[in-house]
């Protein structure tokens, strides 16, 4: 089913909630993931938020600004896909040090990204498995993610014989996750 509208709330205090902004997502089907991005402006608890990644299960990922005066730097991207065959994107996560961010996906697969220039830095080989869920660890020198059935294929195709759950820690090297420099006023290279 299509989501529509993501409502992004901003908690001003522990105790109260209000919306800050409504939104229309980027994204035509359900919503999987999401992950902001602080604007450095924000400590100690501040979380500024300029803006926000969202995944979903049509293998694409959405960049959306929440600053009015930065909407055209929005775009979405297609990601976690082979052929006619499109996995979801189950986790996003954001290099601690070089705002760069990593996508896990359905059909195994990890992928280390940059926004900016808008290009794939490092797309990691397939497990034999999906990857559900993935965390950098606070200085980003160990990317962590689960390998096991997700159920994206249903109960009929679950084998609890050949389903082994793993976690794996990846060492990035910072060619795998350090952005690159912008060229010209584009972004591309």
């Amino acid at each position: 089913m299509p989501l529509k509208r993501i409502n992004l709330i901003s908690t001003l205090h522990e105790s109260q909630q209000t919306e800050s902004k409504r939104i229309t997502s980027p994204l035509k089907y359900q919503t999987r993931c999401v992950a902001a991005f602080p604007d450095h402006q924000g400590f100690f608890g501040m979380f500024l938020l300029s803006n926000y990644r969202v995944g979903s299960i049509e293998g694409r990922v959405g960049v959306h600004h929440l600053d009015d005066q930065q909407q055209n730097k929005n775009f979405t991207f297609k990601c976690h896909r082979e052929g006619n065959d499109i996995y979801s994107v189950n986790s996003l996560n954001f290099h601690p040090v070089h705002h760069t961010f990593a996508t896990a996906g359905s059909d195994g697969a990890f992928n280390f990204w940059d926004k900016d220039s808008k290009q794939r830095l490092k797309a990691m080989s397939r497990c034999n498995q999906p990857i559900p869920c993935s965390s950098f660890n606070n200085d980003g020198s160990i990317y962590a993610y689960a390998v096991c059935y997700d159920w994206s294929k249903g109960a009929e195709n679950h084998n609890p014989a050949t389903a082994k759950t793993c976690i794996y820690l990846h060492l990035p090297q910072e060619s795998e996750v350090k952005g690159k420099p912008r060229i010209g006023t584009s972004g591309r290279k």
